[in-house]
């Protein structure tokens, strides 16, 4: 058997391993779903969701005839980094999960609203470390933006 060394990448995260923490990261992923959904650099909005995002689940809106991009796929994307990387990205991914069935043009503005969020937050990681406190210097935690 032959020693790859410590791990760098796993199941499309970056791993990098600090004296007392270890950082996870999907930046790759992240701009695969930039190109994907033609994501333009811009500054990244303060929140993954807008403020009249509420407002959506009252709309009675037909579907567009062509919708722009593949929602329920971009949705499942979003999904994949709540997963491992992005737990601040949960409210947002399960308010658009609602609409997966009959998306409006309202609900394509604000999974792209989201989108630019997350291109534009792409450096940000998941941080586990061990804390100095005696009585949790075993455990791991975990901190995300």
């Amino acid at each position: 058997m032959e020693d790859l060394g410590a791990i760098k990448y796993a199941l499309g995260i970056r791993i990098t391993q600090l004296e007392e923490s270890i950082c996870l990261i999907q930046d790759k992923l992240i701009i695969q779903i930039v190109v994907e959904f033609r994501i333009k650099k811009e500054k990244a909005p303060p929140s993954p969701l807008p403020r009249n995002s509420k407002e959506l689940k009252t709309l009675t809106l037909e579907p567009p005839k062509q919708p722009p991009f593949n929602f329920r796929h971009a949705v499942g994307l979003l999904q994949y980094l709540v997963q491992f990387t992005r737990p601040n990205l949960s409210f947002a991914t399960s308010f658009l999960s609602q609409f997966l069935e009959s998306p409006c043009e309202p609900h394509y503005q604000v999974l792209i609203h989201t989108l630019k969020y997350v291109s534009g937050t792409k450096h940000f990681s998941l941080k586990l470390d061990q804390t100095h406190l005696n009585h949790l210097k075993s455990e791991i935690v975990g901190f995300t933006d």
